[in-house]
């Protein structure tokens, strides 16, 4: 365990590494918008189904620097499934 917490920090110390990580990360933006669009009923390009793809993979890095990261995962997720007034 101690040796995925190395790797993991000399990945995000690193900003070659951890823009090479974003963007991995992010190559499964198109294919979560697709079925984001096939679950909503919605054409495979729709740009709202893309926007909550690339919405729901950045989450990840919005809820890193929080002080309960847990929570502000379950909170930003909360907003999908209940919209912005939640």
């Amino acid at each position: 365990m101690e040796e995925l917490a190395q790797f993991l920090r000399l990945v995000e110390d690193t900003l070659a590494l951890r823009a090479y990580s974003h963007r991995m990360w992010l190559r499964h933006e198109t294919a979560l918008g697709r079925a984001i669009a096939e679950e909503a009923g919605a054409p495979e390009d729709d740009v709202r189904c893309a926007a909550l793809a690339r919405f729901a993979l950045e989450a990840r890095d919005l809820a890193a620097p929080a002080a309960d990261p847990e929570r502000a995962i379950a909170e930003i997720f909360a907003m999908f499934e209940n919209g912005w007034a939640t």
